[in-house]
């Protein structure tokens, strides 16, 4: 089957190229190639110009070029280089036509509607149709720097190439760079119901060079499909009034309300002089701000979005909150890409869809407050909210730190955070953390279950045991916890874990209880010592939050979300991270001085009780009222 591929594709080029494209295609099968990271959102990076040329040998476009604005000395010789690369035709304003001496006038037309304030993309659009409708369009600023063909090209190749699995795009804005600030598209503020220009932030990820949807478009590098053109309808009446950008982006805003998608791919970076930041009108508040999320009962409608069921203290929460939404009179679903939980039970049903593409194509029909769980269902959710609906980011976690040693990993973290987003946070770190992107949140901490956490007089605490939970995910550095405790020798006390990795610690003093039960959870936090968590980083560390309400004294780490609400010395030991030393200290400290358990204890449960779900959720109730 690869070999007939092959062949296959080698003939293809053979009838499109003649023997030289064949030679290209040859060489280019054979030169190093960049492997592209892809996720399972569907977001893609940049394949490199080995892949992009390989691919334009076979499934090259004809491209009308349009040049607005009044050009310079040197188009002449550009045109003819754009040729010898790529099959196009040129549209020029007058004034830029006045610098074309000795081109071939079949390789290009005058049109008077590219000009000053006469420009009209509805006539260039009806232009396209009358005269070139087989060809895609290629819009380019003529004041600013020529660009080279690799640009024609590669936009051509994201709009073809870029999604799957069948694609939707119909528009590729490319990124401008304007004294070094790069601009890709543009995004609408939800709080000021303004488009927001981007400003660089003090945290950069290289976000900016992952390629992501908008919008509304740059003019400069914008690229249309000869589908798109024909699928999104728009008359003079609708652009009456409307600047040549302006009338662009209603086209980009006609054609989301199509499902024509507009992809900001910064991998194509031009030079511009400056960007025109989109003016706000009544068309775009309507569109992107008029919203109804109830149900025909009057209900405030939520779908929450996970991308997995799986044991983990995020996905309980959603849950917990899910139902406690559900009891204060919101209609809530929670939609996933696995089913049901079988380790935890609730009374929200879970709908269940094989990938992000089949979540999106049902989930953008529903009226509803559509909220992100993880920084991949982001983007669902955002495709997902263009027309229909409110998009909001549970953020419990700002996930780069899941990705360490991965800057690609970080980036498209980074770049799934936007303003369309009504964003709430569980910590006032992550708060930070998103304002250093220029996101604004709202922090309203976890809440936990008070009827399962809390203090049983049916079991007895021991004097002997130290509890953890036992996990080796890289984050909780639980290896720290491991070798205090080894360190304290034949002192050290009975271990207690709990988790889903029974065989963590062998060794005769530890006790494992696989996946226990949020009872029997509790249970454990009433009968030991005290417990001790020593994560590099948390977005908020509930399982203190459950040891307080437990009367369990708790030493801990500095592990950034718990800073809200951990106090050293008040209500827990705090120690420095990877002070395995003091740690064990802590540990014999706590262990030998029953008054100062019962100081921590007594402050742990002043703690807890800000953390119930009856607390937490007036707090979620005020949110989601407030986006609605």
């Amino acid at each position: 089957m690869a070999l007939a591929a092959r062949t296959f594709a080698l003939a293809k080029v053979f009838v499109r190229h003649g023997p030289r494209g064949v030679v290209q295609y040859v060489r280019l099968s054979m030169a190093p190639r960049v492997i592209p990271a892809i996720f399972a959102n569907g977001l893609t990076t940049d394949p490199g110009i080995t892949a992009v040329r390989r691919w334009h040998l076979i499934h090259s476009k004809p491209i009308v070029i349009a040049l607005t604005g009044e050009a310079r000395p040197g188009l002449a010789q550009w045109i003819t280089d754009m040729r010898r690369a790529l099959h196009c035709h040129f549209l020029l304003s007058p004034a830029a036509a006045l610098h074309v001496e000795g081109v071939d006038p079949a390789f290009y037309t005058v049109c008077d509607f590219l000009q000053g304030e006469k420009a009209s993309f509805v006539d260039l659009r009806e232009w396209l149709f009358q005269h070139w409708r087989s060809c895609d369009v290629l819009i380019l600023d003529a004041d600013q720097p020529f660009v080279d063909s690799t640009v024609a090209i590669r936009l051509q190749h994201a709009a073809y190439a870029y999604e799957s699995p069948a694609s939707e795009i119909g528009f590729v804005t490319a990124g401008l760079n304007v004294d070094g600030v790069e601009y890709a598209g543009w995004e609408w503020d939800r709080a000021s119901a303004a488009w927001s220009a981007p400003q660089p932030h003090p945290a950069d990820y290289g976000q900016g060079v992952i390629a992501r949807y908008v919008l509304a478009a740059n003019v400069h590098g914008f690229y249309s499909t000869t589908l798109a053109l024909e699928r999104v309808p728009m008359t003079l009446r609708e652009v009456e009034g409307l600047s040549f950008s302006d009338q662009l982006n209603r086209m980009v805003a006609m054609g989301w309300r199509q499902n024509v998608r507009t992809l900001a791919y910064p991998s194509v970076s031009l030079v511009s002089s400056a960007p025109v930041v989109p003016r706000s009108t009544s068309f775009d508040r309507k569109w992107l701000t008029d919203r109804h999320v109830t149900d025909f009962e009057g209900r405030r409608r939520i779908i929450f979005v996970l991308p997995a069921t799986s044991i983990s203290g995020g996905i309980k929460t959603v849950f917990e909150q899910a139902d406690g939404l559900l009891s204060r009179g919101f209609a809530v679903e929670i939609w996933s890409l696995q089913g049901a939980p079988a380790w935890m039970s609730s009374n929200v049903g879970v709908k269940t869809y094989r990938t992000y593409f089949d979540l999106i194509a049902a989930l953008r029909n529903e009226e509803a407050i559509k909220v992100a769980t993880w920084w991949e269902s982001a983007q669902a959710v955002w495709l997902a909210s263009v027309n229909t609906g409110i998009p909001a980011f549970y953020i419990q976690e700002f996930e780069t730190w899941f990705y360490p040693n991965d800057k690609i990993g970080q980036a498209a973290v980074a770049s799934s955070y936007r303003k369309e987003f009504a964003s709430l946070t569980i910590a006032d770190f992550q708060k930070a953390e998103l304002a250093e992107l220029g996101v604004e949140a709202r922090t309203v901490h976890s809440g936990y279950d008070s009827s399962n956490f809390k203090v049983l007089d049916t079991i007895t605490r021991r004097d002997d045991t130290l509890m953890a939970v036992g996990r080796s995910f890289f984050q909780k550095n639980f290896a720290m916890t491991e070798r205090a405790w080894r360190s304290l020798g034949n002192s050290r006390p009975r271990f207690l874990l709990y988790g889903f990795e029974p065989d963590l610690v062998a060794d005769d003093l530890v006790a494992y209880e696989e996946r226990p039960s949020n009872e029997r959870v509790n249970e454990l936090y009433n009968e030991a010592t005290c417990f001790v968590q020593t994560s590099f980083h948390e977005g908020f560390s509930l399982p203190i939050i459950e040891a307080m309400a437990a009367g369990c004294p708790v030493i801990t780490t500095d592990s950034h979300g718990n800073r809200d609400f951990c106090r050293d010395g008040e209500n827990c030991i705090m120690v420095e991270q990877n002070d395995v030393e003091g740690l064990a200290s802590a540990i014999s400290l706590v262990m030998g001085d029953q008054d100062l358990q019962q100081r921590l204890r007594s402050a742990g449960l002043q703690t807890a009780k800000l953390h119930t779900w009856t607390v937490i959720l007036d707090q979620l109730q005020d949110f989601y009222e407030q986006v609605a």
